[in-house]
């Protein structure tokens, strides 16, 4: 079963994005809404997967995500943007910090996230 750790500022999204998860076979583990909340989420969940936020407070998802690899090697990242028309600059800005991909929030259904299950 894949853990999963949810990064956004957004509770809102955060709760639409756990029902999806949870309807293809998921389970959400913790929630934060920074990278500094989510470290410490690493640390103490051990989730496989994090999906983050690009545009957060402070520290935002792409820097955050080499610091959150840096506390759980094995850890993927998906990280995900309400911005599709930037979505090539992030794919690429994605996989130059270590992320496994860049999803827009728009693309986000069940066929997308089923996928993640390891």
């Amino acid at each position: 079963m894949t853990r999963v750790l949810l990064v956004d500022d957004q509770s809102s999204f955060r709760r639409q994005l756990r029902r999806l998860l949870a309807y293809a076979g998921l389970t959400v583990v913790g929630e934060a809404g920074d990278i500094a909340e989510a470290e410490a989420q690493v640390q103490a969940l051990q989730p496989d997967l994090a999906v983050v936020d690009v545009m957060l407070p402070g520290v935002n998802g792409l820097e955050g995500t080499s610091r959150l690899k840096a506390l759980a090697p094995g850890l993927r990242v998906i990280l995900v943007s309400a911005y599709a028309d930037r979505g090539d600059l992030f794919r690429a800005a994605a996989q130059a910090a270590g992320a496994e991909a860049f999803v827009a929030k728009d693309d986000l259904d069940v066929g997308v996230v089923s996928a993640w299950r390891s």
